[in-house]
């Protein structure tokens, strides 16, 4: 009998990321995600030992490439208003590129398939310092109000809730304008 396949970390990522984007989350299934990897879905266990593990991995892999970003700009902006603009920006753009997936960062069926708390530590740092250089009184506040905002319309963008006509970049701006005018930016 040959040696089962290996199935790497990225390629394994790969298939959960697309049957969540293709079929659902609720598709993710440890029998799914190993025939998109061409293994039998024991051998999974090795990387996972249930489907919200298998979807933490979407939830890390998203989170991973939400914080590159947001690390990025950091390096390059210090005006703390720039740097919610990017964060924004950078949660609506990945709330497009992976509208599925993204839905695990805050909206994960069980703890366990939500991004691992070392992932969005950074993330929350980053947002609760930029925040608290402009409301100092309750940054958190500020801070869950900004990306309730930005994730709440990403998710009516990406499911087809903006049929009044207009701009829809237009609109994304102007309530960023609105957002952080009351954050106190």
């Amino acid at each position: 009998m040959p040696a089962p396949q290996r199935v790497s970390a990225e390629t394994l990522v790969t298939a959960v990321r697309s049957i969540a984007e293709k079929d659902g989350v609720d598709a993710v299934t440890m029998s799914a995600v190993a025939a998109a990897v061409g293994v039998r879905a024991p051998s999974l266990y090795k990387r996972a030992s249930n489907r919200h593990e298998l979807l933490r991995l979407a939830a890390d892999d998203v989170a991973r490439e939400l914080g590159e970003e947001i690390a990025e700009l950091s390096r390059r902006v210090d005006d703390p208003r720039e740097l919610l603009v990017g964060t924004a920006r950078a949660l609506r753009g990945i709330s497009s590129r992976s509208p599925k997936v993204t839905t695990l960062l805050f909206c994960a069926p069980a703890p366990l398939a939500g991004p691992s708390p070392e992932l969005v530590a950074p993330l929350m740092a980053t947002l609760l310092a930029a925040v608290t250089r402009l409301s100092p009184e309750d940054p958190l506040s500020a801070a869950r109000t900004l990306t309730a905002w930005a994730y709440g319309f990403s998710t009516m963008e990406q499911n087809g809730g903006f049929r009044q006509g207009g701009d829809v970049d237009a609109a994304f701006e102007r309530g960023l304008d609105i957002v952080l005018a009351g954050i106190g930016a």
